[in-house]
């Protein structure tokens, strides 16, 4: 069970609400919200109606795909009530959450999030509420098509536990079928609390675009008059979304939302009051309501759980347009409370917004080595899904769990914590359940072709765990061979042909450029254990190695912006066999050259310092810690990297993973990226910081041995290498 409900949170805001929600639905709004963990979510909101006016209020809940599994029935300390196990609506809900929490489903890639929203003037409160569900489906490139049937083949009938009236689908069918280019499906919902006659549509895009589509439609509303109900709200707002409700028809009624783009911040910088000013000069609000809503926004802190901020902020408006009615407005508020304890960096509080007694203060305070380094491996502990995987980076493959596991993994080992070899033994464990590729390779996730990168993490992974001896190791080891390339180096796909077929590439395209040497993948399988590679492969992949060292010093990377990763695998490498090679010294200067005097390396997307780069920088200087220059260097590196450690132990998201086209072979070249999309030519971060974090957490594991060693006045330079092979 769990000692804090939402209702405990819920109350340290209540100051804030009186002024806007009536004592009886506040009682409603704590009626609903103890039947729930406080651990289930960060963010919740409010439903607000301005016209007509009227005191009842309705309660959503955010739920993100971590917090889902308790919803599923998957976590191991926060579970419903039994009485939520023997509602068939919430069994619903179990069952579509438990297929979100799964990699091996594609609702695990389908759907980014999802909102549980409660209708308090309809529920009984009194009884277990039952909520409407909203899921927000994973955007893909505006410039690509989009296939939305996974909604009614998959989702819908998980969640209804039955399948969509004929007459139902048919016209939901249509409607995502016949969307207008450039336009999408924000979020897709149904009211479970009612027998299902309609589906909820959001859609975004241009309302010139969608208005006239309902038409097309059947929809039997005056275009004319929600055209210019939409332009006249567009001054305001940042964008427009447009939601449906789609039975057997359109139905008449029409939801025109405004939104920002940026949470909260336009309570700050004066487009809400903008907008609310406008709804009291159209009669859709009332001056006394404006002016309590623009009193909602700040900050306070509270103590009641742990000491926590809770962020308040006012964030999107919805116009109800139904032919023959008055228009109608309700506005959508909410807050987010965040953890203070431990803060790292202060929370950035626009002090304009702050009433006089919720102005606060948040100090750093500092975090020791041993705290930042236990934080980092309790972060990294829960971020694990229910089964156990670690999954980061969005392509169009669908998540990475495959290879981030084995790089996880490999970067948990060395790390003095108790809790840390049984994680190790169960994500080996969970590799190894992975057998349908023949070639018993690993890949991005179990949908592509293996490839040589994820394959010699999970060996990496492996060998630290003393199974080099397994017949499954044995099997990748041999197919990680046949990716080696005649100069030497390794390539990330062996063939062709299976990752053509994959991507749907056509037959007139090479794929010289993923099936070629890389660098990055190259140094990463250097740095695997003797023993593994025979003896000749591992010369002529050091001879490559060699070869490819840039004067400066570095070495370029494939896959990843940032060539820190690569030089510090490849000097790595070369130091077990050559530990005073001028080829480390010379990429090691070249890291010192790249770090700020502050401490970290600045990057085009991180100027003021990537918590990625500079960690692989910090595993670089490593290498020769007997410099004094490079001495004074680590200590400012790690200040800085434990500075930048978050109130959960995470590190901000900062690797940064490129996909180059696949006959693409010089990717330092190519300046046109698609930032956070999905496909060839796209640069995407991971989005669930954990592939940062336990980058960070290895190379601050690495600096802990070495001070201890150089302390206790010992020689660090054999041990450290053999860490960092």
């Amino acid at each position: 069970m769990w000692l804090y409900s939402l209702e405990h949170s819920l109350t340290q805001i209540e100051p804030n609400l009186t002024p806007l929600i009536a004592p009886k639905a506040l009682e409603q709004l704590k009626a609903v919200s103890r039947f729930f963990p406080d651990a289930l979510t960060d963010t919740y909101g409010f439903e607000y109606r301005l016209a007509p006016a009227s005191s009842t209020v309705d309660f959503a809940i955010h739920i993100d795909k971590p917090e889902g599994a308790i919803l599923a029935g998957y976590h191991p300390n926060q579970r419903l009530p039994e009485v939520f196990d023997r509602h068939p609506a919430w069994q619903q809900i179990q069952q579509f959450c438990a297929a979100w929490a799964d990699p091996s489903a594609l609702l695990h890639y389908h759907i980014a999030d999802l909102w549980l929203e409660f209708d308090l003037e309809r529920d009984q409160v009194d009884d277990l509420p039952v909520p409407g569900v909203l899921f927000r489906p994973e955007q893909s490139q505006p410039s690509l098509s989009t296939r939305y049937d996974w909604i009614w083949e998959q989702a819908l009938p998980v969640l209804l536990n039955t399948a969509l009236p004929d007459a139902v689908q048919a016209k939901l069918i249509e409607c995502l079928t016949c969307l207008p280019a450039k336009t999408g499906v924000f979020q897709v919902g149904v009211m479970l609390s009612r027998s299902v006659q309609a589906v909820r549509l959001c859609l975004v895009g241009s309302p010139s675009q969608l208005i006239p589509y309902l038409a097309t439609l059947g929809w039997q509303g005056d275009v004319a008059e929600l055209e210019a109900i939409a332009h006249a709200l567009m001054p305001y707002v940042d964008g427009i979304i447009l939601s449906l409700d789609v039975g057997e028809h359109l139905y008449p009624r029409i939801g025109i939302e405004g939104i920002y783009l940026s949470r909260y911040l336009p309570c700050v910088n004066g487009q809400w009051r903008s907008l609310l000013n406008h709804l009291v000069q159209e009669g859709l609000c009332e001056a006394q309501t404006r002016d309590a809503l623009l009193q909602y926004s700040g900050y306070s802190v509270g103590k009641a759980i742990h000491q926590r901020i809770y962020v308040r902020g006012l964030n999107h408006l919805k116009l109800l347009y139904q032919p023959g009615l008055p228009l109608a407005a309700k506005i959508y508020f909410g807050v987010m409370h965040k953890s203070t304890s431990c803060l790292v960096n202060p929370v950035h509080v626009p002090v304009a917004s702050l009433n006089s007694e919720n102005r606060i203060s948040l100090h750093k305070k500092p975090r020791s080595l041993d705290s930042a380094l236990s934080s980092a491996v309790s972060f990294l502990l829960a971020a694990r899904d229910p089964q156990g995987w670690w999954a980061d980076f969005r392509l169009a493959a669908g998540i990475s769990d495959e290879w981030v596991t084995g790089y996880v993994g490999m970067m948990l080992s060395g790390v003095s914590d108790d809790r840390i070899p049984s994680v190790m033994q169960q994500s080996w464990k969970l590799l190894n359940t992975r057998t349908h590729r023949a070639n018993q390779t690993w890949g991005y996730n179990r949908f592509p072709p293996g490839d040589a990168d994820s394959t010699g993490w999970a060996i990496q992974l492996a060998a630290t765990l003393e199974e080099t001896e397994s017949e499954r190791i044995q099997q990748a080891v041999h197919s990680l061979l046949s990716h080696q390339r005649p100069d030497g180096g390794f390539s990330t796909y062996e063939r062709a042909e299976p990752i053509r077929a994959f991507i749907h590439a056509p037959p007139e395209q090479t794929l010289e450029g993923w099936c070629g040497s890389h660098p990055c993948v190259s140094a990463a399988i250097a740095t695997l254990p003797h023993g593994i590679l025979p003896s000749t492969c591992r010369s002529r992949l050091h001879h490559y190695l060699q070869s490819t060292q840039s004067a400066d010093g570095n070495w370029d990377a494939y896959w990843w912006q940032d060539p820190e990763y690569s030089t510090a695998l490849a000097a790595a490498a070369i130091a077990v066999s050559q530990p005073d090679s001028p080829r480390i010294t010379q990429a090691v200067n070249w890291g010192l050259n790249r770090l700020t005097d502050e401490g970290f390396i600045p990057t085009l997307d991180h100027p003021t310092g990537s918590p990625f780069a500079t960690a692989w920088c910090l595993r670089l200087l490593l290498l020769q810690p007997e410099n004094p220059a490079v001495q004074a260097a680590i200590v400012t590196v790690v200040d800085w990297l434990l500075d930048q450690q978050q109130p959960d132990g995470s590190w901000a998201a900062s690797a940064r993973l490129r996909v180059p086209y696949p006959d693409d072979q010089m990717p330092n070249q190519f300046d046109q990226w698609i930032y956070h999309g999905t496909v060839q030519g796209s640069l995407v971060f991971d989005h669930a910081r954990i592939f940062t974090t336990a980058t960070i957490l290895q190379a601050l594991a690495q600096f802990q041995l070495y001070s201890s060693k150089h302390l206790d006045g010992k020689s660090v330079q054999d041990e450290l290498t053999t860490v960092l092979a």
